[in-house]
């Protein structure tokens, strides 16, 4: 006879839900927004990314930069990595540790204040109901 050691999962809605939220971000930063600079993708695809994008103040070559650093360059990757990361921890029933989102809120409060109109908000949300999930999830353990 084999005894299994049965362990209770505790997931957290809020958690899962911000993860998600990081993860929607990432992809909408790192694929969607880029769909408006495909011309520049384009030139850069056809002529080599050493022969096009420069951290050079050039005004010629501003749409080409542009197009990297708010696509592939941009924070959504690591954004998109993190909230992928919460996702699958919570889908094990671990907690995400508070001050992961604590600090993600306060980074995307200080976005939100320089540019008002970008979608931080939605990483704030997303830092807030990480840093109260612990509080709703019951008693998993660290």
């Amino acid at each position: 006879m084999t005894l299994t050691a049965t362990r209770e999962v505790k997931r957290s809605v809020l958690a899962g839900t911000a993860g998600w939220i990081a993860v929607a971000f990432g992809v909408v930063h790192t694929v969607v927004a880029p769909w408006g600079y495909r011309d520049y993708w384009e030139t850069i695809v056809d002529e080599g990314p050493w022969d096009t994008l420069t951290l050079d103040h050039d005004p010629g070559a501003m749409g080409y930069n542009e197009a990297f650093w708010i696509g592939p360059g941009s924070f959504g990757v690591p954004v998109l990595l993190f909230g992928a990361f919460v996702v699958w921890i919570n889908r094990r029933g671990e907690r995400v540790p508070t001050g992961f989102g604590w600090a993600l809120t306060v980074w995307a409060a200080f976005l939100c204040a320089v540019m008002p109109s970008s979608p931080a908000w939605a990483l704030l949300l997303a830092g807030v109901l990480l840093g109260i999930a612990p509080r709703t999830q019951g008693s998993a353990t660290l």
